[in-house]
């Protein structure tokens, strides 16, 4: 195909493949040849090593209760309990996957901006004359985002996975990363990682203004939190059962809901209702985002 306009970063991808595969190429040497990706990237290692200190700090109190905070019996009660099979299996998970919570807002505003930067720098007009066909260059998008947020997910495992053994060995206690409760965690929380960076990419493609689209999407996952406190105002006032786990329509909420082995809040759903919703979010979110994209001007 003949474009009328060059696109730098597809002439400087491999010539070899379709145009889909050259696009991905593309949008990752867009996120590997600027800064902000590496920011990013360095932001996340940095908040991930405050998360396991934290985390660790949090557990070791567990392990190990000062005396005066509270009974002995209670102190015995919540050693016993840390330190049974499915306590300490607990611990590695909690461990494994330190700072999720808010690891993943890097991964959703790195999506944001992958797809926002092409109308903020003007080059999206470029992209679309190059390749014309609007879906493929918002499903490399989506690609690209779910793979930067699958790589956010990698570097923290790696950095967990280092830490953990040495940490459970500081406290005394023996427990196999491999086992199906820690792996469960650590696998979806993957999940999670790709559904926010994808659930940012199509919150851009939908809003398309930068500001916005940052402002929405810090917006979205912190407010989420928040459908906590309101479902149990209504809760108090109208007394039905369903409301106490209705948070879970909350972004964030049905995250969590579906990453957290136990209960993620009283009466919670179960975890794949919370993978129901944040996957259907971002379906609908690429899907408008798509449609919106061939619809609009490019400038």
């Amino acid at each position: 195909m003949t474009a009328l306009l060059d696109s730098v970063a597809l002439d400087q991808a491999d010539d070899t493949g379709t145009t889909m595969v050259r696009l991905i190429r593309a949008e990752f040497m867009k996120v590997r040849t600027t800064s902000t990706g590496w920011l990013f990237l360095t932001g996340f290692i940095v908040f991930t090593a405050m998360a396991l200190a934290i985390n660790g700090f949090g557990i070791h109190h567990q392990l190990y209760p000062q005396q005066g905070l509270v009974s002995r019996a209670q102190a015995v009660a919540q050693v016993a309990q840390a330190r049974s099979p499915a306590g300490v299996a607990a611990i590695a998970a909690s461990m494994m996957t330190s700072g999720q919570r808010v690891g993943v807002l890097f991964a959703l505003l790195l999506g944001v901006l992958v797809v926002t930067s092409e109308f903020a720098n003007q080059t999206a007009a470029v992209t679309f004359v190059t390749v014309p066909r609007r879906t493929t260059v918002i499903m490399a998008k989506v690609a690209a985002a779910a793979c930067c947020g699958a790589l956010f997910w990698l570097v923290g495992t790696v950095i967990a996975a280092v830490s953990t053994p040495l940490f459970l060995y500081s406290q005394h206690v023996s427990t196999s990363l491999a086992g199906w409760s820690v792996s469960r965690s650590v696998l979806l929380n993957l999940v999670a990682f790709v559904a926010w960076g994808v659930f940012g990419l199509g919150l851009g493609a939908v809003l398309r203004s930068q500001l916005v689209s940052v402002i929405a999407a810090i917006a979205v996952y912190v407010g989420s939190f928040g459908t906590e406190l309101v479902f149990t105002a209504l809760y108090n006032s109208f007394h039905q059962g369903w409301m106490l786990g209705a948070p879970v329509i909350g972004p964030a909420v049905a995250s969590e809901v579906m990453t957290t082995s136990g209960p993620a809040f009283p009466y919670a759903p179960p975890g794949w209702v919370g993978g129901v919703f944040i996957i259907g979010y971002t379906v609908t979110l690429v899907a408008g985002g798509v449609v919106l994209t061939k619809r609009r001007d490019v400038i």
